[in-house]
């Protein structure tokens, strides 16, 4: 079976109080492997452009090495999520003991990214090197109608460069839930998920397609406080059918984010540091329980309806829409992301904005906020968020970046040397 080798985790009261114990330090259950440095170790136009292509996106500011220089930022900067491939750990500390009586909080209990917030603090450039930090922050323990009890966590995140300037600080949310095998005969009788199938007619094809010419840049065309109202409704994007052409693309453009899946003895040695992160494939041989997202049988196995994306794919989907709508001027301090319905491949996901408040800040100065989703063919939310933008007034100029923020205390004291 696929999902031999895995382990699989209860939640009980001593996991759930090991796992608060972890507040202010790194959760247990994120654990990198073999491949212990970001995707990025310095950022660059080369990374900035392959990020964005790779994501679906044409947005010369990003892919255009010489237009940024025409623009207020003076050169390449980069995208929204870009810091996800990047950062150095630098994580609080723990005293060995310590580290090892709370390394299995929640341990084989299969978890879920279900969203999160960050905060844009300033431009990400090419040449700079950051460093970040995660730790647990909060720990609520609830019931779900999915997998009956669950494990709220949300994880603190900071990243900072060379200059001890803090330019991304958010939350990341993971719900763990009980994982069990499909065959466990313990288990009470549940009814098995239909499989997601759509097929598309030549009439569907030819909408996305037209959403596809139409994508909306604002480009250089200036975003300014006063053309903006409550109520306004934003141009809509597509993305979509999906493929897993595109969830590699996906990868090629951003590493493998935060456990990662080298090869060959590269996945032995990894496999090693993360046993629970493999199991037996078709082939009696280890591989990533990633695969899940692009492994029919192992879906089957673990009870879902199909293969389904990874989730920073439908924050990066938010993250272009932002990006494509606030243009080259204004500032995107903030974006929240829900995910909701599981976005499965062959889902079309169309995404729409619109303006619930308009503003002029006394400590941000012009900004508007955004409420977004992304519905499905089948009429679901399988996101929603909303979004900060700074903007610019015809008054006092060009938006202003927000005031800079202290590191967490949540680091290594010798980052520097670490």
């Amino acid at each position: 079976m696929a999902t031999d080798g895995m382990i699989l985790g209860q939640i009980t009261d001593e996991s759930v109080a090991l796992m608060r114990q972890r507040i202010g330090f790194p959760n247990p259950t994120l654990r990198h492997g073999w491949l212990d440095k970001p995707h990025n170790i310095y950022a660059s136009y080369d990374a900035f452009r392959r990020f964005a292509i790779y994501g679906g996106s044409d947005n010369p500011f990003f892919i255009d090495e010489d237009y940024p220089k025409a623009t207020r930022w003076g050169e390449s900067i980069a995208p929204l999520g870009f810091e996800g491939t990047m950062g150095l750990k630098r994580p609080k500390q723990m005293d060995p003991d310590f580290e090892r009586a709370t390394r299995s909080a929640l341990r084989g209990v299969q978890l879920f990214h279900s969203g999160g917030e960050n905060y844009y603090y300033a431009p990400i450039t090419g040449g700079q090197r950051l460093y970040v930090s995660k730790y647990v922050e909060d720990v609520q323990v609830k019931t779900s109608s999915f997998g009956g009890k669950s494990v709220v966590v949300d994880n603190g995140k900071c990243y900072w460069n060379d200059d001890d300037v803090v330019l991304v600080q958010g939350t990341e949310t993971f719900v763990h839930i009980e994982r069990r095998r499909s065959s466990d005969p313990s288990d009470k009788p549940r009814k098995k998920p239909e499989p997601i199938i759509t097929r598309y007619s030549d009439e569907d094809l030819a909408a996305i397609d037209a959403a596809y010419d139409a994508e909306f840049r604002r480009g250089s065309d200036t975003w300014y406080i006063e053309d903006i109202s409550v109520g306004m409704r934003l141009p809509t994007m597509v993305k979509g059918p999906l493929t897993i052409t595109d969830l590699i693309n996906l990868f090629m453009g951003a590493g493998w984010y935060s456990y990662g899946a080298p090869p060959f003895r590269l996945a032995y040695e990894s496999r090693k540091l993360l046993r629970g992160f493999y199991s037996r494939n078709e082939f009696n041989a280890w591989d990533a329980i990633q695969r899940v997202h692009w492994e029919p049988g192992l879906v089957k196995e673990v009870g879902v309806a199909g293969i389904y994306d990874v989730a920073v794919m439908r924050q990066a989907m938010l993250n272009h829409y932002c990006n494509n709508i606030a243009g080259d001027d204004a500032w995107v301090y903030r974006v929240k992301y829900d995910l909701r319905k599981f976005n499965y491949i062959g889902d079309t996901t169309w995404i729409h904005g619109v303006v619930t408040e308009v503003r002029v800040d006394p400590v941000l100065g012009p900004a508007i906020e955004v409420d977004l989703v992304g519905i499905n063919q089948r009429g679901e939310e399988n996101i929603g968020g909303s979004a900060t933008i700074l903007v610019a007034s015809r008054q006092t100029g060009l938006a202003k970046l927000p005031p800079p923020v202290k590191p967490t205390a949540h680091r290594a004291d010798d980052w520097r040397t670490v």
